[in-house]
Formats: structure tokens, C-alpha cells, sequence
């Protein structure tokens, strides 16, 4: 069944708080359900359980993602460089500004993939696919390193991203979003680049 985009906003925001508060696996659908102002029962006819709500969840920000990533890593008038700045301004972008959505992401996002098929699989592998695009053109331009493989420097740059964010709203990194994303593109930019 079809769920109103009011009531999947009000079901994810929700889910979010309550699985940052608590965990995945110790979130119930019932204190989901309080929060976001809907009967369990309503919430069931919806979704089926935990995973789908988390599932469609994380579609929703890979598709943001993906969505802002691909047609970046496409443009012929930007330098590699400035589309490496930009696709981390975009990643920025989509996570800041939702300390629960941060804190869901970090948790829950590589357990939550594993051993699961999950729908918004084909947006994040196009946007990794989309992200190391921007790396090897600088690569065969001569701009950035080569010999570093580019799904490593790809997973270096968005594991930095996350841990920092994960730092940040955690209270471990003194330093705001703006400054965090800045000195993120600085370290890229002297230690990535040729």
C-alpha cells in the first residue's frame, strides 16, 4: 500500500530518532509508531518490519545522492578537482543538518547491508560507481594520484566524511560543518592531488 509522503516523512523521521536513541536492533515498531504519531497497526499496513522502513530510508538519501553525484561526475566544463569538491559538498550536503540521521548512517549502515537484499543497493553503487569516475578521469588527466586504486581513495574520502560527521554531532571533534567540510577538501587537495 501506498503511504502519504506526509506520513513516510513523519514514519522516517521517527525511525530515525528512535534506532539513534536505541540501536536497530533494540528500536521497537510500536515506540516508531508513538513518535510518529501513527497506530501500530497503520504502521504495519506500510511496513512490514524494522529493515523495510530502515531500507527505504537509506534509499531515499543514496537516491539524493546518486541523483546530485551522476550528473556532477558527467559535466565537462568542471575540472576533476572541482568535481571531486563538489561530490564531497554534495555527501556533506545530504547528511548534515540531522544529527540522528548521522548517528543512523554511521551505526547501522554497513551491518545493515550485509547479508541483505536491499532496494537502494543499485543508487549507492552508482553513486561509488559516479565517485570513482571523478577519480580515475583526474587520474588519466594527471591531476590526482595514481597509483592509488580508485575505489580505495573513493573509500577513504567517504569513510573521512563519515567518521568526522560521526565525530562531530558525537561531540569528539570541536570543529562545525563548515570548517569539518573545508578542511576535508585542504587534506584532499595537498595529499590526493599530484
Amino acid at each position: 500500500m501506498a503511504v502519504s509522503i506526509d506520513k513516510e516523512r513523519a514514519i522516517h523521521k521517527a525511525a530515525i530518532q528512535v534506532i539513534s536513541e536505541y540501536g536497530f536492533h533494540k528500536a521497537k515498531m510500536a515506540k516508531i509508531a508513538e513518535v510518529a504519531g501513527v497506530s501500530a497497526g497503520s504502521l504495519y499496513t506500510y511496513y512490514s518490519d524494522k529493515d523495510h522502513i530502515l531500507d527505504r530510508i537509506f534509499e531515499m538519501l543514496w537516491k539524493k545522492d546518486w541523483a546530485g553525484l551522476v550528473p556532477l561526475s558527467e559535466r565537462k566544463d568542471l575540472s576533476p578537482q572541482e568535481k571531486l569538491e563538489g561530490a564531497i559538498d554534495l555527501v556533506f550536503d545530504v547528511l548534515t543538518g540531522d544529527r540522528n540521521l548521522i548517528i543512523v548512517f554511521v551505526n547501522e549502515f554497513n551491518n545493515f547491508m550485509k547479508n541483505k537484499e536491499v532496494s537502494f543497493s543499485l543508487y549507492y553503487h552508482e553513486f561509488l560507481g559516479a565517485f570513482s569516475a571523478i577519480i580515475e578521469e583526474g587520474q588519466a588527466t594527471g591531476v590526482f594520484n595514481p597509483h592509488i586504486p580508485a575505489n580505495v581513495t573513493c573509500d577513504f574520502i567517504l569513510g573521512g566524511i563519515r567518521k568526522s560527521l560521526y565525530g562531530q554531532v558525537m561531540g569528539t571533534l570541536a570543529v562545525d560543518g563548515a570548517a569539518l567540510r573545508t578542511h576535508i577538501k585542504a587534506m584532499i587537495r595537498r595529499g590526493v592531488l599530484v
